[in-house]
């Protein structure tokens, strides 16, 4: 017999790491999922204990690499659970359900884990168990409202709450993209003109330059030399922007750097501003759905602090935990943070003090989500201007790099 170490998922969709005894690798898989676990990785022990170190370094600091197998996309899984709540409150089992659901799908990974979903609960499994064996499809937030759905014996309505839920998040985010898509666009349409002008009209004005021998500029000489290195050394180009994206996405893994990079984004001039009401949005939306979901509120803000894709919020967030287990009001602690906004901290603090918390945070998302649109736009109207600006800037620098030349050679002819 030899030892797997293996990465594996627990029925509340924590990541769990151990070493088991098995033959082989299917061996090892099978005492894995007896043990209750859903593993994500097995691999044979390594005798050089420095070699087996490497491989689980790599293996969690570089998963960004592997494709996902098990992810779903959000407009499915909007799909699948609005779905469902629909079915259960036509009056259908929950297996009945998901077995009609399973029918109706057209993706063969969403018909996967609604097969092995009907399987667990079957054999006697709840549902919220079911859904924690697949954490990059199932967050969380929604294993965790699913189970106090369970608990509460309204799962139709909970699931209503939480297509809602989804929905809502799935169109803050279009809204953005949105807005961006057109800068985007016309810097890369720029950026396509510029280097078709580098690679292709400006050897054209070398040729013409180096027959004429008259003395170039530095500005001339620069372009040129710049020419002449995206043609005969693309591939260096190409894989310095590679290894910046690599080193990017490895720092990122790195917990100091991240939280520094949160904390510029928050900083960021009209960037910082957009980046705070999206996570204003995105917190009282989660919050919310937590609260009225039946989630006891400390649960529910540990929950939302892993939900806010920001370092420096989360560790305010759980701040506000602390203050919230001894007794204090979310709204005073969040009043001394500069990453929320003050209306935000003020409209939270009248909920607390009426009793409708999670109303006032549905209210305040609504708020925010709104303002995230109009922010966006007065982003893209700021964007487009500077844009042209500087590549116009940039085209011109070109133009007169490759005419002065010209004049020069002009004046000597005459």
């Amino acid at each position: 017999m030899g030892k797997f170490n293996y990465v594996a998922v627990n029925k509340d969709g924590s990541d769990i790491k151990g070493i088991v005894e098995a033959l082989n690798l299917n061996d090892a898989l099978t005492k894995i999922k007896a043990m209750g676990y859903f593993p994500s990785n097995v691999v044979p022990e390594d005798k050089d204990n420095t070699k087996k170190k490497l491989k689980i370094f790599l293996l969690e600091k570089l998963s960004f690499l592997k494709p996902s197998e098990t992810k779903v996309k959000e407009i499915d899984l909007v799909i699948f659970t609005r779905q469902l709540s629909v079915l259960l409150d036509a009056g259908l089992s929950l297996v009945r359900g998901l077995q009609t659901l399973k029918k109706q799908t057209r993706f063969k990974t969403m018909n996967i884990i609604i097969t092995d979903i009907v399987d667990m609960i079957e054999s006697g499994r709840a549902f919220s168990d079911s859904l924690a064996h697949y954490p990059e499809t199932f967050s969380k937030v929604y294993i965790n409202i699913v189970k106090a759905g369970e608990t509460g014996g309204a799962m139709d309505q909970v699931l209503r709450r939480l297509a809602d839920f989804l929905e809502r998040n799935l169109k803050l985010r279009q809204r953005i993209n949105a807005a961006l898509i057109y800068p985007c666009l016309v810097l890369a349409v720029s950026m396509t003109i510029l280097v078709l002008i580098v690679v292709f009209v400006i050897p054209k004005f070398m040729e013409m330059f180096q027959d004429s021998g008259v003395a170039l500029p530095f500005l001339t000489l620069a372009i040129m030399n710049l020419s002449d290195f995206m043609l005969t050394k693309w591939y260096l180009i190409l894989g310095g922007i590679g290894l910046l994206i690599f080193g990017y996405k490895l720092l990122l893994c790195n917990f100091i750097f991240r939280k520094y990079i949160d904390n510029l984004k928050l900083k960021l001039p009209v960037l910082g501003l957009l980046t705070q009401k999206i996570i204003a949005a995105r917190f009282s939306r989660t919050l919310s759905t937590l609260l009225s979901g039946g989630v006891p509120i400390l649960h529910a803000l540990d929950l939302t602090k892993e939900v806010t894709g920001n370092e420096v919020v989360a560790n305010s967030i759980a701040n506000v935990s602390e203050h919230v287990r001894e007794g204090g009001f979310i709204s005073k602690v969040l009043e001394h943070n500069s990453a929320f906004p003050q209306l935000m901290v003020n409209m939270i603090a009248v909920g607390e003090e009426s009793g409708s918390l999670d109303k006032m945070l549905s209210k305040v998302a609504d708020t925010y989500e709104e303002e995230v649109d109009v922010t966006a736009n007065t982003l893209t109207s700021l964007l487009e201007p500077f844009l042209v600006l500087v590549m116009g800037g940039v085209v011109l620098l070109i133009v007169l790099a490759m005419f002065l030349p010209l004049l020069t050679l002009i004046q000597s002819l005459t």
